[in-house]
């Protein structure tokens, strides 16, 4: 522990110093698991100690790729660091920094968000301890119609951990578009933290997509914090990395906030994805409503778990979890985990889960019309998956879940 001090002391003099070595000894201290999560197994993803201390070690400063950065990107990250942001991302007084630039810096309107959460589980803790760098967004008060679309790329054979911030002032307006991929080959282990703050009477809407390189761990935190009629609205796509650690929780502080998350992962050959949903409602008369969907190929697995939890002094509030996955192998597995801890009764709640095949009566009716088995199974998955997202105005979303359902199309049937 002192000599892993040591190290951060002599990386990073910075006042991010405290914060890291808080962070690791809450990762020292975090309980193995002991028990089984089922009678099969004892983790669905399984996740070793080493690979999480992987991100401690300094990453290699060989010549680096150059990869292919869309050229609706306005925000361009490679590894962890900021390579360019365009002017357009910057006009109306919006901040655009890297992580470590921010902690450095003298800046009072984002400083108390920076140093201010640890983390919840082990993994978090040692990704908020090892982080190398990240970026922070600051959107001032009172900025409309405002869009972002950051792009980053790390490499498959490097383990790197990334911290993220993006601050949205009182009475915005904001979407952003984040999206995650790798290049080269490896099995590095990519970890990330996004917290998000949603000040008051303000509107987000977070775009996030992830599509790395197949033998890739990826674990990614995203936590949300919304103060007093704020609204929050959360589109996630996860489709790459060999095994996926996704949490997202959103902590509803404020009075009449509101939180929405549509889920969408598509796991295929022997991927293992873990994703978890949840609520942590204080705040009076707030409302969260998740949804998420997942398909299961090849030999793959998904798990969805969420919580919805309203606290005592969170009245007058409603809570609601549903998880939906497409089982289309008899090699894939699947499970749902909902739960509800409800501490008051004066609001409303529940949660559902199923776990189905394709329906055989679809199939046959839309091949009765002349249509192949594998465009009928092509064209179901994909409305099974777009109906998360009907609502999304993001294009890359949208397009990305298409071209997933049109790998079935491509499909040698038996």
């Amino acid at each position: 522990m002192e000599e892993y001090e040591d190290v951060i002391k002599k990386r990073f003099n910075d006042s991010s110093f405290d914060y890291r070595a808080k962070a690791f000894r809450e990762y020292l201290k975090s309980p193995l698991r002991t028990f089984k999560e089922s009678p099969t197994v004892k983790d669905y993803v399984e996740i070793s100690s080493e690979e999480l201390e992987s991100m401690l070690i300094e990453s290699d400063i060989s010549e680096k790729e150059d990869p292919q950065f869309s050229p609706d990107s306005q925000v361009r990250i490679l590894d962890d660091r900021i390579v360019s942001v365009s002017d357009d991302a910057k006009k109306k007084g919006v901040l655009i920094l890297d992580y470590l630039s921010a902690v450095s810096a003298d800046n009072k309107e984002i400083e108390p968000f920076l140093n201010s959460y640890f983390g919840s589980e082990k993994e978090e803790y040692i990704i908020n301890a090892a982080w190398k760098n990240g970026f922070v967004i600051y959107v001032p008060e009172g900025i409309r119609g405002l869009t972002i679309n950051i792009e980053s790329f790390s490499d498959a054979s490097q383990s790197i951990g990334s911290k993220n911030v993006i601050i949205c002032g009182d009475d915005s307006s904001v979407e952003i578009n984040d999206v995650y991929r790798s290049f080269g080959n490896g099995q590095g282990t990519h970890g990330k933290t996004v917290y998000l703050y949603v000040g008051k009477r303000s509107t987000l809407k977070y775009n996030y997509l992830q599509e790395k390189e197949s033998e890739v761990l990826d674990i990614a935190f995203v936590k949300s914090f919304l103060s007093e009629f704020a609204n929050f609205t959360f589109y996630h796509v996860n489709r790459g990395a060999s095994r996926v650690l996704f949490s997202n929780t959103s902590y509803m502080e404020g009075e009449g906030s509101n939180f929405k998350t549509y889920g969408v992962s598509y796991s295929d050959a022997s991927q293992k994805f873990d994703i978890r949903d949840s609520s942590f409602q204080t705040g009076v008369a707030s409302s969260a409503d998740i949804k998420v969907r997942g398909v299961v190929k090849g030999k793959s697995l998904t798990i969805h778990r969420g919580n919805i939890d309203i606290e005592e002094k969170s009245i007058k509030s409603t809570g609601f979890y549903d998880s939906r996955i497409l089982l289309l192998s008899k090699d894939g597995y699947a499970n749902s985990k909902p739960g509800l801890i409800i501490r008051n009764n004066n609001t409303k709640s529940k949660h559902a889960s199923a776990i189905s095949s394709l329906d055989r009566e679809q199939v046959f009716y839309l091949r009765s019309r002349g249509i192949s088995e594998a465009v009928a199974r092509s064209m179901l998955t994909e409305g099974f998956l777009l109906a998360n997202l009907e609502n999304s105005s993001s294009e890359i979303l949208i397009d990305k879940v298409h071209a997933y359902s049109e790998e079935i199309t491509r499909e040698r049937q038996p």
